[in-house]
């Protein structure tokens, strides 16, 4: 036969197919066999099954075989009983049918209704003749009589007709098509049967467990079948479950043999272990595994390995080798565990090659499927456990076996079980180009460097690995292994490494006792080593570490101070350690200067909290903490820092100081904040890196509504799952080293001092002799002169200090500073030279020079006051202070400004070029005068007001007010009792009062006058000063007087609201002027007056007449009562240029406004009383 079967196995996929029987005309069906074989596995069919499961997409393949009558299967065999029937036949004639085809068709059915067989297909292959195309239709065919025959209503689709596509290729499609679908259907419908059968068989066995009789074998093979049918239909997951279930259920059984009677099929599995051969990890099924199982010889390793294979090769047809790998972990420590509890004997070791076999098939696996995924990322992390594992085990191996490094050579025991552990591990896969596990386990087994090399190989794949995935507890767990492991090799400088490492991570993470005891194992490396520098630093580290029992302590501790008398005293430099090791940097507090600051030359102290962590008393040879300049020293290095900050502030601290040219003004807004920054005094405890993982997650709860407001659920959201859950950097919490030292020629020092245990106060001293900002650097304290521990804690906490060379200062303060300066009054005020740290030699001047209007004098009684004075200083010690009484005047002047700015130059003999220092002088009196007219008449007003807040001025007292004018006499119109007259600063004003005596017949020409007043401070002796207030008068003769007047209109006998009045204007020229051309305009109150018609207007005045200009204009009263007349302003009125352009006249019209007083108005205070609107019955109706 022709058959898919009879082909070769895929050696990587399952070899079960479903079988289908073929009755009839065999050789028919040899001809249709490969292209249906062909045909079912290219399209997918949905699988519908029973109990409620979702259906699913399959993919089939058949194997065909010609029916056997005599060969009757179970129905609990799935796999080699048919699951279809087919009878094939190309029969045309429906005589023939009559006579032969019908019986052997009944006989056929029979035979399959006899062994209850429900899936069977008839199948009429036609040929296509186009030569009969043309002919009658018969009235029946042959698939009719079949169908008449032997169908009924549930088996009508089971009859099919089909065009023979060898003889008819195109005619067939169709019909080809739908016999090939029909064929996937009843494949799956018969397992969908098959299946509900076995399935409730499968579960009454199970049920019967607990039965003395029950053997696990026969059920495992049992449910294995259903294993592998939903695997032939490519259903792995579904597969899977059921390895799982049978998994689950052995490991059960074996928990509960160990507290109750185990079954007696148990014991199969507790016959010894003669083989451990490596689990081979493909899709193929293991068959001598699965032999020995069926035949009840299988050890448990072989049940486990055949298992795990199984399990493997479902996740290996998923593409699934993640999970692989995570389940051999746990297979190999489940396996171990049941190998004690049933207490199988086994040869030494075997376990151990088992689970090393174990894991490294799966990684061999796990790789090759990966790689052709490109999964390999996603396989990392599982990885790491697998060669950790196995990493162990031939560690395990290598002891039992005397292969460790430092172990004695093999014994003939320790052979001899070498190639009984070589021998059970079985041959090496054959046409393999690259070693096996087993063939690299075997090798590692025979020698001594074999062995290391491999043993080396897994570890530090294993430790790259947990690195790579940030799994670093593991990876120092597995590299103390190696320290171990190189330690016995006799590398001891390779060890140390690896220790070092684990040292670091346990002191970042916290774990002491963990750090102890690899410092143990540290120092005894550098005792091996005879490397004294590191013995000597771990000895003061391990006597340092109080999770240590007392005695070890005192023990390294003596062995601290043996090394550096006897081996350290010959060398010149000391041994750099670090001090938190042994020491424990609490504080650091600057002790202020008495002065308030630190001058050169002079002493800085620091005050030093250190705790000592050594278990007894030891001498400090020196305490240092090194002194780093700012960078604002750095860039101006050799030059002399000037006067420190001198101010001009009179309204903060009262008083006025010379301005110097400070150096900070040019640096850079960077480092003025960081000066701004510095601190004196720090606590080291606050400046520790928080641990971020005891920070509080960002999580917020949130509560779901539904659409009709009631409560739906309530959940716990993260605000920033990427900040939370982000991978953590591993030199994070990694501290700087400090292996190099700062550079201590200046630094805070103390020598020579006894360190007790616990908290030791150190004060340390420095003087400095150059002047700039320092910041804190490096702290060192050496130990017996030769062991310096170094910390660079206080790098980069901003403490540091100013050191100030204090020059000489000179300032110009007020003796009063609540008074302000006041211009007309004298003010005390002293000059004040701070010596500094300087001396002022004898003879020493200093030139006052002040600015116009300032004079200055020295207090004694009759010292002239003048604009420049010298100064002489007596000789000054440093720090010295002398203090000078001056007097300043300033002019009071008649300004619009509220103030007044004095500068005065000061000038020292120590110091370059002159300094300004500026004085704000407040006015006391602030005048204004007004010229005011009453028809001809001229009246001078003047008013002095005091200065305002917030000006401090004291209140002043007038006397002898007068004005003066040149070219016309004046009238005094103010009262004689004027000396009691008083201004005060809160705003007051003194108003006088002159008339202006002009003749008309004289030309006004401008006058010049001067108001003079007499004043002095409230309630003194002082003599009295005179102020003076210049002014000039112009254009102060009237020129027109204008005259209004509101009259009723006519019929009306008085003015009435909301009714048209006559406005008369008059303008009448008093004097002579050249302007004649003049514009009014009616300026009303919008809420009085209403103007009806025009509101402006030119008029002309004539030269020689002197009669005046009447106007006549309509307004309208808005409202009742005494109502204040219109406004009326007149302008000039300047005619544009049309007739000469050249000249400097504008080609418009345009305005100019009078001076005050050069017009009057008349009737500006008269009023018209207006009365209310008539009522509506009065109204004339003619109207």
């Amino acid at each position: 036969m022709k058959g898919v079967d009879s082909s070769p196995a895929d050696p990587e996929g399952m070899t079960n197919k479903p079988i289908i029987t073929c009755a009839g005309d065999w050789n028919l069906f040899c001809t249709l066999e490969a292209p249906l074989v062909a045909a079912i596995p290219q399209d997918s069919c949905e699988w519908r099954r029973s109990y409620g499961r979702p259906p699913k997409s399959v993919y089939l393949e058949a194997s065909f075989l010609k029916f056997n009558k005599d060969k009757v299967q179970s129905e609990l065999n799935l796999l080699k009983r048919p699951i279809f029937h087919i009878y094939w036949t190309d029969c045309v004639d429906v005589e023939y049918y009559k006579t032969t085809l019908r019986e052997d068709i009944e006989l056929w059915l029979k035979q399959l209704e006899k062994t209850g067989i429900t899936d069977w297909m008839i199948v009429l292959v036609e040929t296509y003749d186009i030569r009969k195309t043309n002919k009658l239709l018969p009235r029946t065919t042959v698939l009719d009589r079949i169908k008449g025959d032997f169908a009924v209503k549930q088996t009508e689709d089971r009859f099919l007709s089909v065009i023979n596509p060898i003889k008819s290729e195109a005619r067939s499609a169709e019909s080809w098509r739908a016999l090939v679908a029909k064929v996937r259907h009843f494949i799956l419908v018969a397992y969908n049967k098959a299946l509900i059968k076995f399935e409730e068989y499968m579960r009454e066995q199970r049920e019967k467990r607990n039965d003395p009789e029950w053997d696990f074998c026969k059920y495992f093979i049992l449910q294995e079948q259903l294993a592998f049918v939903l695997e032939m239909l490519g259903l792995y997951e579904e597969a899977l479950v059921q390895y799982d279930e049978l998994d689950a259920l052995f490991s059960q059984f074996v928990l509960n043999s160990n507290v109750t009677e185990s079954p007696k099929w148990l014991d199969t599995f507790k016959q010894p272990v003669t083989a451990w051969q490596a689990v081979k990890l493909t899709a193929l099924v293991p068959q001598h595994l699965r032999d020995l199982i069926i035949k009840k010889k299988a050890s448990l390793l072989d049940f486990r390995s055949y298992l795990f294979q199984r399990q493997s090769a479902m996740l290996l047809l998923m593409f699934k080798p993640v999970e692989i790998a995570s389940r051999c972990i746990t297979v190999v420590h489940n396996t171990l565990m049941e190998l004690s509890l049933l207490g199988v004997s086994a040869v030494e070791g075997a376990a151990a090659c088992w689970a090393l076999l174990a894991c490294a098939e799966t990684l061999r696996a796990v790789d090759r499927l990966a790689a052709t995924n490109n999964a390999l990322d996603m396989c990392t992390p599982v990885q790491a456990p697998l060669l950790h594992n196995a990493k162990d085990k031939l560690h395990e191996l290598g002891k039992l076996c005397g292969l460790l490094p430092g172990s004695p050579d093999p014994s003939s025991e320790q052979l001899h079980l070498v190639v009984m552990l070589s021998a059970g591990m079985g041959d090496s896969e054959p046409n393999n180009q690259q070693p096996t596990p087993t063939d690299r386990l075997k090798e590692a087994l025979c020698s001594k460097t074999s062995f290391q090399q491999y043993y080396l190989e897994l570890a530090e794949m294993a430790m790259g690995t947990y690195k790579h995935i940030g799994r670093l507890r593991f990876a120092r767990l597995i590299g103390r292994d190696l320290a171990s492991f190189y330690s016995e090799l006799g590398e001891t400088g390779k060890a140390v490494v690896f220790l070092m490492d684990a040292l670091r991570s346990y002191e970042e993470q916290g774990w002491r006792d963990l750090a102890a005891q690899t410092r143990l194992e540290l120092v005894a490396a550098a005792h091996k080593m005879n490397d004294m520098d590191r013995y000597t630093k771990l000895s003061a580290t391990i006597a340092c570490t109080a999770e240590l029992e007392i005695l070890v302590r005192n023990f390294y501790f003596e062995e601290m101070l043996k090394c550096i008398k006897e081996k350290l005293s010959d060398k010149q430099d000391t041994v750099l350690a670090e001090l938190n090791d042994c020491f424990k940097l609490v504080s650091a507090t600057l002790i202020p200067s008495e002065r308030g600051v630190y001058i050169t030359d002079n002493k800085v102290q620091c005050r030093l909290l250190l705790e000592c962590n050594l278990p007894k008393e030891v001498t400090c040879t020196r305490t240092a903490i090194s002194i780093e300049p700012c960078k604002e020293d750095r860039n101006e290095s050799g030059k002399r820092t000037p006067v420190k900050c001198y101010k001009t502030d009179l309204t903060v601290n009262g008083s006025v100081s010379t301005q110097t040219n400070s150096p900070r003004k040019s640096t850079s807004d960077v480092v003025e904040s960081e000066l701004s920054n510095i601190v004196s005094s720090i606590r080291l405890d606050d400046l520790k890196p928080k641990n971020l993982l005891l920070n509080p997650l960002q999580i917020t709860s949130q509560l779901h509504y539904k659409e009709d407001k009631t409560l739906q659920k309530a959940t716990v959201e993260c605000q920033n799952p990427k900040a939370t859950l982000k991978r953590s950097d591993s030199t994070k919490y990694r501290k700087p080293s400090t292996t190099t030292r700062s550079n201590y020629q200046n630094s805070f020092h103390r020598d020579e001092f006894k360190l007790k245990p616990g908290l030791n106060e150190i004060d340390l001293e420095f003087i400095s002799n150059k002047c700039g900002t320092f910041m804190l650097g490096q702290v060192s304290v050496i130990v017996e002169g030769k062991l310096e521990f170094l910390s660079n804690a206080l790098i980069g906490t901003k403490m540091g200090f100013e050191v100030v060379t204090q020059g000489i200062s000179v300032y110009l303060n007020k003796v009063d500073p609540k008074k302000d300066l006041v211009a007309g009054l004298e003010h005390a005020m002293e000059l004040v030279v701070t010596s500094g740290s300087s001396h002022i030699e004898e003879n020493a001047t200093i030139d006052l020079k002040t600015s116009a209007g300032l004079q200055i004098g020295l207090a004694e009684k009759g010292s002239p006051m003048t604009r420049e004075l010298s100064i002489p200083i007596p000789a000054c010690k440093p720090f010295e202070t002398t203090r000078v009484p001056l007097k300043l005047f300033a002019n009071l002047q008649a300004r619009p400004e509220k103030s007044i700015e004095h500068t005065v130059v000061v000038r020292c003999p120590w110091r370059a070029g002159a300094e300004e220092v500026r004085l704000q002088w407040a006015r006391p009196l602030a005048p204004a005068w007004r010229l005011l007219t009453a028809h001809a008449r001229k009246f001078v007003h003047v008013a002095l007001r005091g200065a305002p807040p917030p000006a401090r001025a004291p209140p002043l007292a007038l006397a002898a007010p007068a004005l003066a004018c040149r070219g016309a006499a004046l009238a005094d119109l103010n009262p004689p009792a004027t000396r009691h007259m008083v201004v005060s600063p809160d705003g007051t004003t003194v108003s006088f009062m002159w008339e202006l005596l002009k003749d008309p017949l004289v030309k006004a020409e401008p006058l010049k006058a001067t108001f003079t007043v007499e004043y002095r401070p409230l309630d003194t002796d002082e003599p009295y000063r005179t102020f003076s207030c210049p002014f000039d008068i112009q254009d102060y003769m009237t020129l027109f007087v204008i005259r209004t007047k509101v009259e009723p209109s006519k019929g009306s006998d008085f003015c009435r609201a909301s009714q048209v009045c006559c406005l008369h204007l008059s303008v009448q020229r008093v004097n002579e002027t050249e302007y004649t051309s003049l514009m009014y305009e009616v300026l009303a109150d919008q809420t009085m007056w209403a103007v009806l018609g025009r509101t402006a207007g030119v008029i002309t005045m004539e030269s020689s007449s002197g009669s005046p200009a009447d106007v006549c204009l309509d307004v309208m009263p808005l409202a009742a009562g005494y109502l204040p007349l219109p406004t009326v302003r007149l302008s000039k009125y300047i005619a544009a240029n049309t007739k000469d352009p050249k000249k400097d006249i504008s080609a418009h019209p345009r305005l100019e406004p009078f001076s005050p007083g050069q017009v009057y108005h008349a009737g500006k205070a008269k009023q018209v009383h207006v009365l209310p609107p008539a009522p509506k019955e009065h109204i004339d109706p003619s109207l």
